[in-house]
């Protein structure tokens, strides 16, 4: 799936926007310090979303991670809300 490098919107701001980037999942975990990574998920209703999942290079609580506020990658205006836990320290 894709991959998008995360900016933030001003130094020291939470709010942070996607960028568009063709890096390989290898290669997003090693020179990001954030980025999201696209996903399929399909529903109960036999659907298929795609979704976001947050990747981080250095190790995040929940409470690191809930902070942000990201904007979405497709539309860049509305902020995307959590809907699944962490997998790992890396988010």
């Amino acid at each position: 799936m894709a991959n998008y490098p995360l900016n933030r919107t001003k130094s020291g701001s939470d709010y942070l926007i996607a960028h568009s980037s063709g890096y390989s999942d290898e290669c997003a975990e090693r020179i990001c310090d954030l980025h999201l990574r696209s996903e399929l998920l399909k529903c109960e209703d036999g659907k298929v979303h795609a979704v976001y999942r947050l990747h981080a290079y250095k190790p995040h609580t929940i409470e690191d991670a809930l902070k942000y506020d990201i904007y979405c990658p497709q539309c860049k205006t509305h902020i995307m809300k959590q809907i699944g836990g962490c997998r790992s320290s890396h988010v």
